[in-house]
């Protein structure tokens, strides 16, 4: 029996099937299910009551997990103990982004390895961090705008405003608009937050305005190439298109409004036997994120 399958068994457990659990931990699913079945083998007890539709844990299961969640966040803190000693944190993390926001993370992040050599990153891009937390085995993630889930740890870093784009291509055949009310006779390009709103609505300082969404996406990254391509007006913030305002790529409209503000945040899971690399990485996030933002 190995720590790594007691850590396979929890996250089992917690993602509610093998396949979840192979797609976390990066691993083929037959070779969650081997593991597992070796791992009640040993146990002489089965730990799971498997159906083709669902997978619950059986009383022996329950049992179990409890005891292993308590020895695993013993077995963290005491190779957390051994790693202070030597001054030689070591272990990996995996981290969520905003897509196209690794621009202004990507030093930080590189600062981090400079600091911490025997510490890997995985770095991952994520459209919804409270879903991909789970899918894709992220210790923590960045995280933009309203938070819809309690469950998560949120370290807040900033506030970000948005400000109103467009390509000179799109602006040289639909003209630029002078006013917000002129808004409402161009093409929009919408965000749909993770719980499905549409935001339509953009609230700017002291005004909001209503816009014909022509085009909607859940992927930011996906709204900043249409603008890039002319396909309408959006509102992003600096963050994910200072790269594209200085090759003059994307121009502002209306550069005399701007939204109120977005909070951003770290997230990661609530739970015990965070491992010490995380925690670096999080201090790191939060001393150095703000300066950046």
């Amino acid at each position: 029996m190995r720590i790594d399958d007691l850590k396979l068994f929890t996250t089992v457990v917690q993602l509610g099937s093998f396949t979840a659990a192979a797609n976390a931990m990066d691993l083929p699913r037959a070779n969650v299910s081997r593991r597992i079945g070796e791992l009640e083998k040993s146990l002489n007890a089965q730990l799971f009551f498997r159906t083709t539709r669902k997978l619950r844990l059986s009383q022996h299961g329950e049992a179990y997990y409890k005891e292993v969640l308590t020895v695993l966040e013993a077995y963290q803190k005491a190779n957390d103990t051994l790693l202070k000693l030597d001054d030689r944190p070591v272990g990996k993390v995996k981290l969520g982004l905003l897509p196209e926001s690794d621009e202004a993370i990507q030093h930080i992040l590189y600062q981090f390895q400079d600091m911490y050599p025997e510490i890997d990153l995985d770095i991952r891009s994520t459209n919804s961090c409270y879903t991909d937390m789970y899918e894709q085995g992220l210790d923590l993630a960045i995280h933009a705008g309203k938070l819809h889930d309690s469950s998560f740890v949120a370290r807040h870093i900033a506030q970000l405003g948005r400000m109103l784009l467009a390509s000179p291509s799109y602006i040289e055949q639909y003209g630029m608009p002078s006013t917000l009310a002129e808004l409402a006779t161009h093409q929009c390009i919408c965000y749909r937050w993770p719980d499905g709103t549409l935001e339509d609505n953009w609230d700017l300082i002291d005004e909001e305005v209503k816009v014909k969404s022509r085009l909607a996406s859940n992927n930011i990254g996906f709204i900043r190439r249409a603008m890039l391509d002319g396909r309408g007006i959006g509102i992003l913030p600096p963050l994910l298109a200072l790269s594209s305002m200085e090759s003059g790529a994307l121009v502002r409209v209306l550069p005399q409004y701007q939204s109120r503000a977005d909070d951003v945040w770290l997230l990661y899971p609530d739970r015990h036997g965070i491992s010490r690399a995380t925690r670096l990485l999080i201090d790191l996030l939060l001393q150095e994120l703000p300066k950046k933002l």
